[in-house]
Parts: C-alpha cells; sequence; structure tokens
C-alpha cells in the first residue's frame, strides 16, 4: 500500500487508487499518517476532525470513523487500538513522505562519498515524489499544519541542496531558468539568491550577479528593513573581487582535512545507527537554517530516558550537519545523570584550547571564559554538541551567542528553560526500525533467526537501542549462543535486566543513574508504581500508591516525568494518564522488591485498587443515580479520588479509561487473595461492561473473581458475580442461561439472609421473563420488585425493574396501559437525574404512542432520547436510529424511513446483537409491505430475519418476523409458503402469556 502526502492526500492499493470517504476520514488518515506508527489519542483525533465545535459524541464518532476508514482501506490491521488512542502501521517504504527524507539522506551520503552524479540522481528522485504542498487542501487543520510546513520547508532544502550539486557538476548555465522562478516564489531565501548569483557569474554575467545581489537587498529592504545575511554579503564582496576561489575548478571538491583553526570534537558515529529518522531530519531542519549573527543561535534539544538514543542522534546529526557549520564542531560530555555533574566552567576550557587559545592564555575567572568563548563564536559557524546536560543552569554559560552557530543539547531531564529551542522527544523506537538496529548490530548473527525469534528480541528489549545494543554485542561476542537461547534467557522477566547486561553497557545501570538523582519520596512513588499491572494510570492512583495528598503526589509524579523515569501516554478527557517504558517498569519493581517489605508492597496495590473501587462507585452513582448494591471492601480515601475528577466529563467516560487497569486489578486483587477486593471490583466494572458492551472483559473478571470467592467461602461474593454473568448472558441475549444464574444467585443471597441483594436479583427477573414470552409473570414480578424496592428507598433499581412492566404491556398489546407506566418511569428518572433510564424509557415511551397513533408526542419522546442517547454508551445509536425510522414509517415517509432502519441494521451488526437486528428487521418488513418497491428482495430479507430470530429465545420476535415473512410470501403469490409461515407464527403466538 503507498500512502501520499507530499501534495493531495492519496492511498494507492496494488496500483489503484483508494476512494477514502468523507472529508472527516481524510482528515482523521491525515493525522495518524502524520504520526504513522505512534498512537494518537482520542481526543486528539476529535480535535482535528471538528475542532473547538467537537459533537457530544465525538468519541464515539471517531471509532465510526476508524471503522469506516479500516473498511476503506481494505486492511483492518493497519490501524489498531493503543491504549486511548489509535495507531496507523505504515513501513517507511509506504509512505512518500519518509521516502522523500530516506532518498534525500542516501543523496547526501552519496555526496559527501565522493559521487556527486548518484547524488543529484537521488535528489532528483527525492523531489519527483511531490505533487503539491503537503497535505494539500487539508493542511490547515491544525493537527496537520506544522507538519505540513516541516515537509514543505524540508523539500525547499532538498531542492537547495540538489542546486549546490549542480552547481558542483558545472551545470551553471541550465540552472538559470529554475533559479530565476525560484527566486521571485521565494525572495526571501538567500540561499536561492546565492546560488542564483554564483550561477550568473559563472555564466559569464558578472553584472547580473550584481544586479542580482541589489535586487535581493532591495526586497529584504522594503518588505524587513534588514540587510542580507553575511553569507551573502561575503559572496557579492566575492564576486566584485572577482575571487578565482568562485570558479568551478577550485570549488568542485571540498579539502578532504578542516583546515587548521578547525575546531573537530565530535566522537564517531554508530555504525549500526537504525531509526530516528523523523527525529534527524527535524534536527536538520533546524541547525541548517541561515542565521545572522545579531539572532539568537539556533537551539535543539533532545530528551528521554536513559537508553533510548539521545546521544548516538545527537552526535549523527552533528555529523551530518558538518557542512551547514564548516568551522568546526565542539562536543563535551557534561554527566548530568551522574552524582557530580561536569562543572561548565572546565568544559569552557577545554573548549577554549580547542579554538586555538593556548593554555597559558585561558582566563581563571569563569566569566571571563565565557566572554572569551563567546567572542570566538561570533560570525563563526561552529555546532556545539553538549551531551547529557543535567540543568539549563549548568548549560548557560556554554551557551553561543552567536546566531551563526547551532547547538544540540541532550539530557534526561526536559530543558524546557532554554527558550525558543526546539524540542525533540524520544520514545521506543518502530518495530521496523529496532528490527533494523538489531540485525546492523550482529553482523550477520541475526540471519540464523526466525522472524518471530527476531521479533521476540525486539519485544523483549522494548524496542530501547541500549537493550538492542546489547543484545547484538550478546550475540556476536558469544557464538555458542542461538538467538532463541538469548530469548529465552530474556523471557525470564525476574531477571531480564540481569541478562541485558554486555561489559560496560547495562540497561539497569543506565536507569540507576535516573533512580538515584530522585528525591527519597519520588523514588518510592516510582517503586511502588511499578507494582501495578495496569499499563497506565491517573493522578489518584499515584496519590493512592504512597497514600499522600493529590498536590503532593503531583510534584512526585512531575519529578518521575522530568528525568523520563515516567511518561504522560496521554490526556483523555482532560486528565493526564501516566505510564512506564516496559523496560523501566522491571527495573521499578526490582527496586520495590529490593527496598520495600512484602507487607509494603501489598498495602500499596490494594491502597490503589480501592481507590479504583471508589471510582466505580462514582460512576455507578452517577450512571443509576444510586449505587445498587452493598459494598464491603474497603475504599481508598473516595473524597480525594472524586476531587482528582474533571468535573465537565461524567464519571463513566473516566472509567471506561480504567478499563484495563479494571481487569488487571481483579487479577492483582485475586493474586492477592482480597476475595471482597476482587469481587467487588469485578461487579463494579458491570455497568460499564455493560453499556460499552466489553463482553470479553466482562466474562474474565467474572471468571477470576468466582474462582476466588468459592476458594475464599465468599456467599454473597458468589451471588453478586452471579447477577453480574446474569447481566452478561442477557446483553447476549441467552436469555434462559441468564434466568439461571439470576435464580441461583436469590438461592445464596436467601441462604445468607441478604435482603438488599435478593430484592435485586427479583428485580431483574422481569428482564428475563419478558423474552421468554411469560408477559403476566413479568407484569406481576415486575410491580413486585418495584413496590418493595421503592418502599426500601432503592429509587433507580425500582424504576430500572418497572421498565419491564412497561414493555410486557406493549408486547402484550395494551399500550395504553404501557405509556401509563413510561411515562411514570421517566418522569421518576428525571426526577433522580438518570440519564440512562431517561434514554431508554423514553424510546419504548415514543413505540407505544406510535402504537397509538400518538405520532405528535412520540416525535417528541425521540426528541428527549436524542439528547440522552449517547449515555447508553454504542446502543445509543441504534435506539436512535430505530425510533426515528419507525416514526416515519408511521408517517408514511418511506424514504427517509428506509434509511433510519438500514441504519438500525447496521449499527445492531456492529454490536453483533441479534435481538436489535431482529427489532429494527420487523419495521422493515412492514415498510416492504406497504410500498412494495422489491418483493424478492424484501422475501430475502425476511427469511434472513427469520435466521436471525431463530438464533434468540424471543417468541415474540420470532413470530413477529413469521407473520411478516407470510404475508409478504402471500403478496407474491406464494400461498402455500405463506400459509405454512402464518401457522408457524400463530403457534409461536400461542406460547406467549
Amino acid at each position: 500500500m503507498d500512502f501520499g502526502v507530499l501534495g493531495p492526500l492519496t492511498v494507492w492499493r496494488a496500483g489503484v487508487p483508494l476512494e477514502l470517504g468523507t472529508p472527516k476520514g481524510r482528515v482523521l488518515l491525515a493525522v495518524l499518517l502524520c504520526r504513522a506508527g505512534r498512537p494518537v489519542a482520542d481526543d486528539a483525533l476529535a480535535e482535528a476532525i471538528w475542532g473547538e465545535a467537537q459533537p457530544k459524541s465525538a468519541a464515539k464518532n471517531v471509532q465510526t470513523y476508524v471503522h469506516r476508514l479500516r473498511q476503506h482501506l481494505g486492511d483492518p490491521g493497519r490501524i489498531t487500538r493503543q491504549g486511548q488512542g489509535y495507531v496507523l502501521r505504515a513501513d517507511r517504504d509506504e509512505l512518500d513522505a519518509a521516502r522523500f527524507e530516506d532518498l534525500a539522506g542516501m543523496a547526501r551520503a552519496a555526496l559527501t562519498a565522493g559521487d556527486p552524479d548518484q547524488s543529484r540522481r537521488l535528489f532528483d528522485e527525492a523531489l519527483d515524489l511531490w505533487r503539491g504542498p503537503a497535505y494539500a487542501g487539508i493542511a490547515d487543520v491544525p493537527a496537520l499544519t506544522s507538519e505540513a510546513a516541516r515537509l514543505d520547508e524540508m523539500r525547499l532544502g532538498v531542492l537547495e541542496e540538489r542546486i549546490d550539486v549542480d552547481l558542483r557538476l558545472g551545470r551553471h548555465s541550465e540552472l538559470l531558468g529554475e533559479l530565476t522562478a525560484l527566486t521571485m516564489e521565494h525572495p526571501f531565501r538567500e540561499r536561492m539568491w546565492a546560488q542564483l548569483m554564483l550561477a550568473l557569474y559563472r555564466c559569464g554575467r558578472r553584472a547580473d550577479a550584481l544586479l542580482a545581489y541589489a535586487q535581493v537587498r532591495g526586497v529584504l529592504a522594503e518588505e524587513t528593513g534588514l540587510e542580507p545575511g553575511p553569507k551573502l554579503r561575503d559572496l557579492h564582496r566575492t564576486i566584485l573581487g572577482g575571487d578565482p576561489a568562485l570558479d568551478p575548478a577550485t570549488t568542485a571538491e571540498e579539502p578532504e582535512h578542516p583546515t587548521a583553526d578547525t575546531a573537530r570534537m565530535l566522537p564517531p558515529t554508530l555504525g549500526d545507527f537504525s531509526g530516528q529518522q523523523a527525529e534527524l531530519a527535524e534536527i536538520e531542519a533546524v541547525l541548517r537554517k541561515d542565521r545572522a549573527a545579531d539572532e539568537p543561535a539556533a537551539v535543539v534539544t533532545i530528551s528521554g530516558p536513559g537508553g533510548i538514543g539521545k546521544t548516538a542522534l545527537a552526535v549523527q546529526a552533528a555529523h551530518r550537519l558538518r557542512s551547514s557549520y564548516p568551522d568546526g564542531q565542539l562536543f563535551a560530555a557534561l554527566a548530568g545523570a551522574r552524582t557530580q555533574p561536569v562543572d561548565p566552567v572546565t568544559v569552557l576550557g577545554r573548549f577554549l584550547r580547542a579554538l586555538g587559545v593556548p593554555a597559558t592564555a585561558v582566563p581563571d575567572d569563569p566569566e571571563e571564559r565565557t566572554d572569551l568563548y563567546r567572542g570566538l563564536l561570533a560570525e563563526r559557524r561552529i555546532l556545539v554538541v553538549l551531551d547529557d546536560a543535567y540543568d539549563e543552569e549548568q548549560l548557560a554559560p556554554l551557551m553561543p551567542a552567536s546566531g551563526t552557530c547551532g547547538v544540540i543539547a541532550t539530557g534526561r531531564v526536559r530543558l524546557g528553560g532554554l527558550g525558543g529551542a526546539h524540542r525533540t522527544e524520544l520514545r521506543a523506537m518502530s518495530e521496523a526500525d529496532s528490527l533494523a538496529m538489531l540485525r546492523n548490530s550482529t553482523d550477520g548473527r541475526s540471519a540464523s533467526a526466525t522472524p518471530a525469534e527476531l521479533s521476540d528480541l525486539v519485544r523483549l528489549c522494548a524496542r530501547l537501542p541500549l537493550a538492542l545494543r546489547i543484545v547484538g554485542s550478546l550475540l556476536l561476542s558469544r557464538p555458542h549462543w542461538r538467538p532463541a537461547d538469548l530469548v529465552s534467557r530474556l523471557a525470564d522477566e525476574q531477571h531480564r535486566l540481569d541478562a541485558l547486561r554486555y561489559r560496560d553497557l547495562e540497561v539497569r545501570s543506565s536507569f540507576g543513574l535516573s533512580y538515584e538523582g530522585l528525591r527519597p519520596e519520588a523514588r518510592r512513588l516510582f517503586r511502588l508504581l511499578g507494582l501495578l499491572e495496569a499499563p497506565d494510570f491517573p493522578l489518584w492512583a499515584a496519590a493512592a500508591a504512597v497514600d499522600t495528598e493529590l498536590r503532593a503526589a503531583q510534584e512526585l509524579l512531575d519529578e518521575l516525568v522530568d528525568v523520563h523515569l515516567l511518561d504522560v501516554t496521554g490526556t483523555p478527557n482532560g486528565q493526564a494518564r501516566y505510564g512506564f517504558h516496559d523496560l523501566i517498569r522491571a527495573y521499578a519493581r526490582e527496586r520495590a522488591e529490593l527496598e520495600e517489605p512484602a507487607e509494603a508492597r501489598d498495602d500499596a496495590v490494594v491502597r490503589v485498587l480501592s481507590a479504583l473501587l471508589a471510582l466505580t462507585d462514582i460512576a455507578d452513582r452517577d450512571h443509576m443515580g444510586q449505587n445498587m448494591f452493598q459494598r464491603d471492601a474497603s475504599r481508598w480515601r473516595p473524597e480525594r479520588v472524586e476531587a482528582s475528577l474533571p468535573p465537565s466529563v461524567p464519571p463513566m467516560t473516566l472509567l471506561d479509561s480504567e478499563r484495563v487497569p479494571l481487569v488487571t486489578g481483579v487479577r492483582q486483587a485475586a493474586e492477592l487473595g482480597k476475595d471482597e477486593l476482587c469481587w467487588e471490583l469485578a461487579v463494579g466494572g458491570h455497568a460499564l461492561f455493560e453499556t460499552e458492551r466489553y463482553f470479553d472483559d466482562w466474562q474474565e473478571c467474572y471468571e477470576t473473581a468466582m474462582g476466588l470467592a468459592k476458594a475464599a467461602g465468599n456467599v454473597r461474593g458468589r451471588a453478586r458475580l452471579l447477577i453480574s454473568m446474569a447481566g452478561l448472558r442477557y446483553t447476549r441475549r441467552r436469555y434462559g442461561p441468564a434466568e439461571e444464574s439470576n435464580t441461583e444467585a436469590m438461592v445464596l443471597f436467601e441462604q445468607i439472609g441478604d435482603r438488599r441483594g435478593y430484592l435485586e436479583a427479583l428485580s431483574n427477573a422481569p428482564f428475563f421473563l419478558v423474552p421468554n414470552g411469560r408477559l403476566t409473570e413479568a407484569i406481576t414480578a415486575g410491580s413486585e420488585a418495584y413496590a418493595r424496592l421503592d418502599a426500601g428507598g432503592q429509587v433507580a433499581a425500582a424504576l430500572h425493574a418497572y421498565s419491564q412492566v412497561g414493555l410486557a404491556h406493549l408486547q402484550a398489546g395494551r399500550p395504553t396501559a404501557a405509556v401509563e407506566v413510561f411515562t411514570e418511569i421517566v418522569a421518576g428518572a428525571r426526577q433522580q437525574g438518570i440519564r440512562t433510564l431517561i434514554a431508554r424509557d423514553t424510546y419504548w415511551l415514543g413505540h407505544a404512542q406510535l402504537a397509538l397513533g400518538r405520532h405528535a408526542e412520540a416525535e417528541k419522546s425521540f426528541a428527549e432520547l436524542t439528547a440522552y442517547a449517547s449515555d447508553i454508551g454504542p446502543s445509543g445509536a441504534f435506539y436512535l436510529a430505530h425510533a426515528w425510522g419507525c416514526l416515519h414509517l408511521a408517517r408514511g415517509e418511506y424514504a427517509d424511513a428506509r434509511r433510519r432502519l438500514l441504519e438500525g441494521v447496521e449499527v445492531a451488526r456492529a454490536l453483533h446483537d441479534p435481538m436489535f437486528e431482529t427489532r429494527v428487521l420487523i419495521d422493515l418488513l412492514d415498510l416492504h409491505l406497504h410500498d412494495r418497491q422489491d418483493p424478492q428482495a424484501a422475501i430475502a430479507q425476511g427469511e434472513h430475519a427469520v435466521e436471525v430470530a431463530r438464533r434468540i429465545d424471543y417468541p415474540y420476535l420470532l413470530a413477529g418476523v413469521l407473520d411478516r415473512l407470510a404475508r409478504l410470501r402471500a403478496a407474491a403469490g406464494d400461498d402455500g409458503a405463506a400459509r405454512y409461515l402464518a401457522d408457524e407464527a400463530a403457534a409461536v403466538a400461542s406460547t406467549i402469556r
């Protein structure tokens, strides 16, 4: 597959262009491509698509757009869910922007190797990829603006480099037309004017070259009030003087060795340098720009955790920038992560000596050293590389004062105090780059490994460059080790850090340097957070881990983030989430086991899980109007958990962010033998799992918690979990097994005398009776549960049970009674502020009103449903489509009815819900009976509806589809099939009582 962003957005598969859907879908794809291989958070995608005018259901709409985009691409695995966002997988050779950068890098390498012809061909190949401005037509989307500008700037820079090669090859006359047009199009790019002046001079047009200088000088003076930069001024002087150095013969080759007054202090580049090409290109783009001496120096900072490759990237970039800084490169290792960082005064002494100052002439006074250093760098083009900085104060004396110089500063801390700096934060490499590094560093030893073994090594190294380099060194130095042997050694998580060591290279010690520099409180938080199985966590989890105030926890988190021992993984819903790099998590656990007693470790995990339990309470109370069941396990400071939550975000949405931590938390509670905590966490996720239809997570939590509850003899826990299982089976439309689980729960509650639990199980009974066609029993049971629960103050549960009484009346053909029941429920739900009940029961109220022919009242009910549908998760889209489709059908608006009902079918199938699908198919068959547009298609749809209805034990729905299909068959003249179907419909209907 080929993705194109160097111009209008395009995707080609096997040479065929793909249709990309709506403009919003194209923006979604563009933003994912902009950060290919890296997760893009849901809220960032929503902001890109809608800006400030985001719909209330933005997160769900993003899911829909992603689903459609996967369909357009025809490769669902291209876009995957990761954390709270999505990742698009695209190899570098599949994305034209990446191919452009790679070809440009190859062109530079060819030039360095002395092959300008090959360099010219590669530059041409890179530039030929462009079809127009980057992200043409959508570059004004804020999420794309900076990337589009970066690519467009890079294209111009590469174009200038190609022109330099042409000048070197003596093609000055061929360039005149192109350069004339380019200087008109980009009048402020002095490098292009310099190239035009040089080409004119070499063509024997010295006067025209001087006129070109006068022209650019006038443009700059008029538009900016500035004089041309020093390079352009120097070229003007040399042209005036007819300097022989401008002759092609003398400029064709660069000197092989630096001049005597040129400082070269860079360490060698790594032979196995791989990946980080995008970051490398960004650094080059920033530091290749010409600046006047009176401007600030261009500064790039590179930050990231130990072992991520900061130094390697800085050195690689510095070597590639040598031509842009011909007066030298200075390098200093500042040891910022060590106990004693290097004194900048000492570094100044080394730099001054490298710049030609005799040792005896180096001043002792620090300020005098700085002044002399900056004076020597003024008007000279020198690149300063400052590796492993401790902080901005250490860097300050080493910063040049001239815009002719550039700086690359690396550090484990984020050097936020360097104003105007371009900041680059390194993350783990992509899998493709990691595999490339592994192959490069093993000198062919990896050839004996299977693709699965190489992938395992990359995964176990967590794509950390230092770890990958250690693995490569181990394979090279131990010829008797097979790649499979190393996979086996690294698979032992407890000893993985022991295995990642080769001579002076060690992952553990790299992390240890950052760890030892923390305050004791931050070290303790780091240790305890490492014990959590959750992939990421919010502020309240950190506060619970060390049992402290939110503000104190935030300060400690910030300290860990500053030194890259912890990452901010995203800010969904305005709430920051934090997570570990996999190997750093292993180090944190190791420190916890060495420094924390077992009891303290367990207590920390229990506190965090107890805080999560408090969040489930908050979400359940907001979602259902009250906490639905008695709770026995302790909660960690619910008031602090609640205080940490964004006030404008529904708690259930925040709990959705904790879905994976909830599942892993149930497992951790089981491992610790905390049965009350375990089953309450599992049951606490019930509403979330049901609303968002996380069936696999629901099943896993149930099985884990039930196993522990049985082993511990916890009868109440077993009963509560059985009610949860009944809910799962009901939602999966397995009504018989759901009733069995609920009945078993009632028996257990009776055994232990838990009246409240028994009443809740009783309130669930009507939900299984209605689908089974036992409508009279459902009305009796639902009315009894309503009265008893309401009298006991469990208003939400009472209204919940009563809704089935209304549905039973509706299915029994008593819509007037149903309207009365649903009207009472909706009024009570409004009074209690239970949005989920308002949504579900305005849906049923509207259907009952339609059955009575009250179209205007139904429209009012469905309008209220529209305002609340998002509160019931993905199902809300079905309720809306079906409700409005039925209203259009009742009014005879058949085109609109068909559109909305087909939308309902699509949503039902996406939800894998046969009951929803059957319900909406019945109304589609009614539509066919009214407009009779395509009888054969209608019959085919009816037969499909019968197949779907037979998969669920719901006589009312099965009788409905059989009846409609019988009438469709009769209308088509197939009387025999019609009678057979009508008889079966009547037989099924007779079981409903």
